[in-house]
């Protein structure tokens, strides 16, 4: 299954906040590169669901994460109660240190199908943890 990002309206404020500068007489060797980031940033992300794995495009990059590799799914903790970019994410942890936020559109739909595949995963609140017994 296939899954989009939230759209991102701090971004899209930061765009046409650069072009405006831009336009209105700015620096265009500092604005210009800046914008190149947001651009890029504003990439339309998405997460797949695949027999293989969790596939993540982001920009020109794809990652596939297999499924028996993950050991916990679920919100970003770490960024609760202040602003942050991955305030209302999901944290997906993998491997020995490998972590990555991601911000699904649809995340109940995105919890329930990612735990669907993972049976070495149990439910917690919220949350899919590796299970011990």
């Amino acid at each position: 299954m296939s899954y989009d990002a939230k759209f991102d309206w701090r971004l899209a404020a930061a765009i046409v906040f650069a072009l405006a500068v831009l336009l209105l007489g700015g620096n265009y060797w500092i604005v210009g590169p800046v914008l190149m980031i947001l651009m890029i940033c504003a990439y339309p992300q998405s997460y797949h669901t695949t027999p293989h794995g969790l596939l993540v495009r982001v920009f020109c990059m794809k990652i596939l994460i297999p499924y028996e590799v993950i050991t916990f799914v679920g919100p970003s903790e770490e960024n609760r109660g202040r602003w942050s970019w991955y305030s209302d994410g999901v944290t997906i942890r993998y491997g020995l240190a490998s972590q990555l936020h991601i911000a699904p559109a649809k995340m109940d739909l995105f919890l329930a199908d990612v735990g669907a595949r993972t049976p070495h995963l149990v439910r917690r609140g919220e949350a899919l943890v590796l299970s011990f017994a």
